[in-house]
């Protein structure tokens, strides 16, 4: 395993010592039925609000075994239901320290979004007798992250200075990664209520944390987190932004840029450009995304321009590229850099298009007849993406024939563009166009298409040509179907009326109960009788047997990149066991090959998997959450629109993004290869992922 992994599974390995306990290894594996634990899982997979499934997570709860208790207070937990708060809290008290963590963990999530007044109780009094520091940072955690009024967030707070220290001095790390993670997750949620002295004075303790020194990146995570939250708090001043700066952890000389309005106007100058200027691109990026929010002046628009040569690393290049979508005021040097930039598009396929295509559509909206004078070649690009970027560079210029050429496209995601571009220009003129398009079946065509047909004038016709690609599209049995399907009925709501609803009743009985709810509402509005929802679910997806499981412990997958790297992710299947199986088997078929990250948000996260290449299209059925683990930078997480809607898209943490955690699952992280994932951008292809066994 490279540096990196090793790091990386460290950091995880602490992560999951505060967040996701199950995850621990038990001594030896204790003596357990591996169908005993299946038949938890199950439970857990079925969200019970009643009968033996919750029976079975009930007695589970209860068991003999450590590992079968804390699966099952663990499933408790992601039920997400208030009620089952006490029950919860009395395993707070556990022999075994990992249940005990798991209990505080579930705590947090089955109030996730509640009122966090009740759970918070429990966890101040287990705080006052707990003395393992792995349970007191998943103490820590979980308190940080309940929604608590004012008075019980400065009781959290104190009780989170106290738990970030030990015996006169800072906690071990186990402890202090759950107290910061918690300081800032508390902090997050209380707006503008600041923070008292003790937990400020632990904060600024924090802040300096070296651990075992430059290496320690769990000490620089601390630190990291400290910085964030002082900032949040308005007690981060000019000398913590300095001392934050000069360390020597990329992710900590990120944290203070967020909070420039703690020094003078007139000092903050210098701060961005040692930013501008680091040998990290992640704080670059951040310094250019303030640069670009601000003033356009000479200054500023130097450093813009400074940093989207072609000297520059790419993920920040295209950054600075963005930003010089706003005039500055030597107009003639922005725009000559910028069509010098958008000319240097490579003609294959694989080439690295991402920065000429983005100069193109900064370009456009500056100055849109030079722009247009090098759309040709976009439109006619081997790359779906580039002429997706050719459309929305056609709509910006008011290029109609381009427009009506895209429109036609094969892919999906360039008829989308266009069709923006087009209704921009036409409005309602080009409903033909849309309804020609209901003959697709791509989730995000038709979502847009559905959009953009509010309030047509051809009500009637129109409503019907909705309902009918309604009817077709939930014949499929789909469950990754409900964004569009929900979508088509809003439309069919709204320019419908009771002459449709003989051919909607039957979906009073939809697979889906969100849609059958949706059916019922609509069906009252138009007749005014009585229609209640009967949803009939689809059998759940089969989980994994336990020998299966057996075998996720030992596999990772590695998804070899067009272009050349691979990347190397570990799996969690103690976490996340459906999610897990998922992952390998869609990787085992071949589902994987050829498919792209289409998504790339610089700082934040690249996300792929999707056969349309966009945010709607995934492989069904939906699997449920199994969050508990932090999204630290190299985990990999499940992508969702909501609770329990994976769809078998994943998406890879460029950085720390620990508000994610209580609403996204994680299902493994990067071991090898984050140099690669650092060199994503949008659009870069996967092409085989491998599963090899013997980890």
């Amino acid at each position: 395993m490279t540096q990196l992994g090793v790091l990386l599974r460290t950091r995880l390995v602490l992560a999951l010592a505060v967040g996701a306990t199950a995850c621990l290894p038990y001594g030896g594996r204790p003596d357990l039925e591996a169908s005993s634990l299946a038949r938890v899982l199950e439970a857990e997979d079925a969200r019970p609000t009643g009968g033996p499934e919750l029976d079975a997570l009930v007695a589970a709860a209860g068991a003999d075994d450590a590992r079968l208790r804390h699966t099952a207070v663990r499933a408790l937990g992601r039920l997400e239901n208030p009620a089952w708060v006490d029950a919860i809290s009395a395993h707070l008290d556990d022999v075994d320290a990992r249940v005990r963590a798991a209990a505080a963990e579930a705590l947090a999530q089955v109030v996730n979004g509640e009122d966090g007044g009740t759970a918070l109780t429990s966890l101040l009094a287990r705080v006052d007798v707990e003395r393992d520091s792995s349970v007191r940072g998943a103490l820590a955690r979980s308190i940080g992250r309940l929604t608590l009024g004012a008075p019980d967030r400065r009781r959290a707070a104190e009780a989170l200075a106290d738990l970030a220290a030990a015996d006169g001095a800072l906690a071990p790390p186990d402890a202090l990664v759950g107290a910061a993670l918690g300081l800032e997750a508390l902090m997050r949620g209380a707006g503008d209520d600041g923070l008292d002295r003790a937990p400020a004075e632990r904060l600024e303790a924090l802040a300096t944390f070296t651990g075992t020194g430059a290496d320690d990146v769990v000490a620089a995570r601390v630190r990291a987190l400290a910085v964030a939250t002082l900032g949040m708090a308005r007690r981060l001043r000019r000398e913590g932004i300095e001392r934050a700066q000069a360390d020597p952890h990329p992710d900590v000389r990120r944290a203070p840029l967020r909070f420039l309005g703690a020094v003078a106007p007139s000092e903050r100058p210098p701060v961005l450009r040692r930013a501008l200027d680091d040998a990290s691109p992640s704080v670059t990026i951040d310094a250019l995304r303030l640069v670009a929010a601000g003033p356009r002046t000479a200054a500023t628009c130097s450093w813009l321009l400074g940093a989207a040569t072609s000297d520059t690393p790419a993920s920040a290049r295209i950054v600075a590229l963005d930003a010089l979508a706003r005039q500055c005021p030597g107009l003639s040097a922005q725009t000559d850099l910028l069509r010098s930039a958008a000319s240097a598009l490579p003609a294959e396929e694989s080439g690295l298009w991402q920065p000429a295509a983005h100069a193109l559509a900064s370009l456009a909206r500056i100055n849109a007849p030079r722009a247009t004078e090098l759309l040709p070649r976009y439109v006619d690009h081997a790359s779906p993406f580039v002429r997706a970027y050719a459309a929305t560079v056609a709509g910006i210029a008011e290029q109609e024939a381009t427009l009506e050429e895209l429109a036609r496209d094969p892919s999906p995601n360039v008829r989308v563009a266009a069709l923006e571009g087009l209704f921009a220009m036409r409005g309602h003129r080009i409903d033909d166009l849309l309804l020609d398009q209901l003959g697709q079946d791509d989730p995000q065509l038709l979502m847009t298409v559905v959009r953009l047909l509010e309030q047509s004038p051809g009500r009637a016709v129109v409503a019907s040509a909705l309902l009918a690609k309604f009817e077709r599209v939930s014949a499929a049995d789909r469950e990754t179907w409900r964004d569009p399907r929900r979508a088509l009925l809003e439309r069919i709501r709204e320019l419908g009326d009771a002459l449709l609803a003989e051919r909607l009743r039957p979906y009073l009985a939809d697979y889906d109960a969100v849609v059958a709810a949706d059916v019922a509402d609509i069906l009252r509005t138009w007749t005014g009788e009585t229609a209640t929802a009967t949803p009939r679910p689809l059998p759940r997806a089969a989980l994994p047997t336990p020998a299966e499981l057996a075998e996720l412990e030992r596999v990772s997958v590695a998804l070899h990149m067009r272009g050349g790297g691979t990347i190397v992710i570990d799996v969690l299947p103690d976490l996340a066991p459906r999610n897990v199986w998922r992952f390998v088997s869609l990787a085992r078929s071949g589902f994987f090959d050829g498919l792209t990250f289409h998504r790339w948000a610089p700082n934040f996260v690249i996300q792929g998997g999707s056969p349309g290449a966009n945010e709607y299209a995934g492989d069904g059925p939906y699997t449920r959450d199994e969050v508990g683990a932090s999204h630290w930078r190299g985990t990999v997480g499940v992508s969702t629109r909501g609770r329990d809607t994976g769809d078998g898209q994943i998406f890879i943490n460029l950085v720390d993004n620990v508000r994610l955690d209580p609403d996204y699952t994680v299902i493994g992280f990067v071991s090898e290869g984050m140099d690669v994932v650092d060199a994503v951008l949008e659009g870069a292809v996967i092409d085989r992922a491998e599963v090899r066994s013997g980890r």
